[in-house]
């Protein structure tokens, strides 16, 4: 009589056989395939919020002017400064926090906001470059 357990052993991975190193190396493409992916989705995401920031600082450049040489200042002034009304300098602030250009701090009774200074260059940069032409970002 035939021994099947002989004949089923056959199909498994042994370290003389060569299966595991085959299962290795898939589990490493698996691995290095997914860490690619996942990069590649963080980039997209960093320059997606990238070309928002900059659309942002085009469009907002005179409330960021007020900002820059009043801040800290609270929506109050800023809107005065303005010259428009309180409700819609709160959502510009808004739209500018969630890009991180902004920081609101809160200051015993007051809400002060800011420009965030790790984007100062940045926003130097890109308002610069609206006002000679070109294009940076």
């Amino acid at each position: 009589m035939p021994d099947n357990k002989g004949h089923h052993t056959s199909f498994r991975s042994s370290p003389s056989s060569g299966g595991s190193n085959q299962t290795k190396n898939i589990q490493r493409d698996d691995q290095a395939a997914f860490a690619r992916e996942a990069l590649y989705r963080a980039v997209r995401e960093i320059d997606s919020k990238n070309k928002k920031r900059y659309n942002q600082i085009q469009k907002l450049r005179f409330l960021i002017y007020e900002l820059q040489s009043l801040q800290p200042t609270d929506v109050n002034e800023l809107s005065e400064a303005l010259g428009q009304s309180q409700a819609t300098t709160r959502e510009q602030l808004k739209k500018l926090r969630k890009l991180d250009l902004v920081i609101r701090t809160r200051f015993e009774h007051h809400t002060l906001y800011c420009i965030n200074g790790d984007f100062n260059r940045y926003i130097e940069d890109i308002l610069e470059s609206f006002h000679f032409g070109s294009k940076a970002a």
